[in-house]
């Protein structure tokens, strides 16, 4: 994660992480790799799901939430 969760930072990392999933967000492979849902396209074969978007296509905690409050 770009900054793990401590005393210090706990309440904005919990408001980002919940701001994301309420707003068409979703977390997948670990804490720090989001997808937005609006976006996604089902990898299928034969009408039925073989696997999720990339890794490499996740965004961060932060670009996430970054793009999500600038549209």
């Amino acid at each position: 994660m770009d900054k793990p969760p401590n005393k210090d930072n706990w309440h904005t990392y919990t408001h980002k992480r919940q701001y994301l999933l309420h707003n068409g967000w979703w977390i997948h492979y670990h804490e720090d790799c989001w997808f937005e849902s609006s976006l996604d396209k089902p990898y299928t074969k034969d009408g039925q799901i073989v696997g999720f978007r990339p890794e490499s296509e996740g965004l961060t905690l932060e670009e996430a939430y970054k793009k999500a409050t600038t549209k």
